[in-house]
């Protein structure tokens, strides 16, 4: 008994020390293993029709994953919640009466034995420990895993609790400080950055999108990712070749377990061809209506379960409908070119000298005109031009950095900001844009000529930088299809 009493003190210092329930699970295997033969064990908890599999320790290979949720009908968890009683299966070998003893038994399991664990009367998990042995454990054996069940289950309930409302605790404390970053911030790159780098704290991805919905299209207009993919901002995909397209019709969330044995739709094979193993696609709602998705995709399969599914909803239905009004109906967004306008560039380049009249540093200010533009538009009419400006804001986005901002600045003239930017590297991104505006643009004769001023090198005020940025890009465009960064 003394030693019992010991085993209990020992474990319950354990719960109080541990970071996670699979430390717990790890350590209550390293104390018992001394007495009784354990090479497999978890703790499978119950979550309505789900079982979640927990504490996976394991000398046997083992079929399932931690933090994997299966089915719970049809179960041996389903069945020792139901009568409250040790189940023990003494030889796999000979046969087995659930769905899951076929799976442990081809990765070398032999014998099993599940306890209840009770809260309140009701078994709320199953602590599951097996041997590659056949009838492994004794009568003896199994008296005592009932006696330390009885003593572990109050204090293991207690930590779940405490986990559940920690983690929902964090969840709040995220949309909390995403909803305060995105109702101060119009740049959707920037907001998006930021709902990244909180979801990362509890979903792994290595490719994360936001996709809207253009009629028959889906849009990328946000991506966060390790991989590269050819699905850069701005690009779009006929929204029948992809897994958005379900969510669509169903209205409801999707998970894709491993993508090279369910492959449905034409996509697919570009993203097994990337390394994308299974992926996750969350609605997107403002006002009742679907207006894109949420796409996080994984070089694993099996990434995504129902924990993962529930964070996801939880921070996208919060933070929605404001993302909604932020980027799509954003008084501060030029619609037809799909930057922004004049207004916030304005509002953003006084914030940008007051910030570095107060913390240093440098940005640059370019001043772009479009050549030619004014013969194609009275050649092709205005929805040919329509059509041209917006070829060319997409084509400065995807070559300009993620930092850099594109305003539509009037007519065929757009203007770009670039934050902690050296005069020299801003030469040398736009002169990347110019090509490359020549070069997808020379069918139609258009090219651009650009004027660059520089903080704190050209001027510390706004008229200052905007006044040699003007004359500059005057002087461009005498020649056409230039850059001018000096007097």
């Amino acid at each position: 008994m003394k030693r019992f009493r010991e085993f209990i003190s020992t474990f319950n210092q354990i719960i109080i020390e541990s970071d996670s329930f699979s430390e717990i699970g790890d350590k209550l295997v390293e104390i018992i293993s001394p007495f009784i033969p354990v090479e497999w064990s978890s703790i499978c908890i119950i979550k309505g029709e789900k079982v979640l599999i927990s504490s996976l320790s394991s000398k046997i290979p083992s079929y399932f994953k931690e933090g994997e949720e299966i089915p719970l009908s049809g179960t041996a968890t389903e069945y020792v919640a139901k009568t409250k009683k040790v189940l023990y299966e003494k030889d796999l070998s000979k046969g087995y009466k659930f769905y899951t003893g076929k799976y442990h038994f081809e990765k070398g399991i032999r014998s099993m034995l599940r306890i209840p664990l009770l809260s309140r009367g009701e078994v709320f998990a199953v602590w599951v420990i097996a041997s590659s042995r056949p009838n492994a454990y004794t009568e003896k054996d199994i008296k005592l895993l009932k006696f330390i069940a009885s003593q572990i289950s109050v204090p293991l309930k207690l930590f779940m609790l405490y986990e559940e409302s920690k983690t929902q605790y964090e969840l709040l404390q995220s949309i909390n400080n995403l909803s305060r970053f995105i109702l101060s911030e119009v740049d959707i790159n920037r907001v998006f950055q930021k709902f990244a780098e909180e979801l990362k704290k509890y979903i792994p991805f290595d490719r994360l999108s936001i996709g809207i919905i253009e009629g028959k299209d889906i849009k990328y207009v946000a991506v966060s990712e390790v991989i590269k993919t050819g699905r850069i901002e701005g690009t779009k995909v006929p929204l029948s070749y992809t897994a958005s397209s379900k969510v669509i019709k169903t209205g409801k969330s999707l998970i894709r377990k491993d993508i090279a044995k369910d492959k449905i739709f034409p996509l697919d094979e570009t993203k097994l061809i990337e390394g994308i193993r299974s992926a996750m696609h969350i609605p997107l709602i403002y006002r009742g209506k679907i207006w894109g998705t949420l796409n996080f995709s994984s070089t694993k399969p099996n990434a995504y379960g129902e924990k993962e599914k529930f964070i996801a909803e939880t921070l996208a239905s919060q933070i929605s409908g404001i993302i909604a009004i932020t980027y799509i109906y954003s008084p501060f967004y030029n619609h037809l070119t799909e930057v922004y306008n004049r207004r916030y560039f304005d509002e953003r380049f006084d914030e940008e000298i007051e910030y570095r009249k107060r913390y240093g540093g440098e940005f640059c200010v370019c001043l772009c005109d479009v050549d030619n533009f004014k013969n194609y538009n009275d050649l092709k009419g205005h929805l040919e031009g329509d059509k041209c400006l917006k070829k060319i804001a997409q084509i400065m986005k995807s070559t300009l950095r993620k930092t850099d901002l594109v305003f539509r600045y009037g007519g065929d003239e757009f203007v770009v900001i670039m934050p902690d930017t050296s005069f020299e590297d801003a030469v040398k991104v736009m002169e990347r844009v110019r090509k490359r505006i020549k070069e997808k643009l020379k069918d139609k004769n258009i090219t651009l000529s650009i004027g660059i001023s520089s903080y704190p090198r050209d001027g510390t005020q706004r008229t200052e930088l905007l006044d040699k940025a003007d004359k500059r890009l005057l002087k461009a465009k005498e020649i056409k299809n230039f850059i001018v960064y000096q007097d």
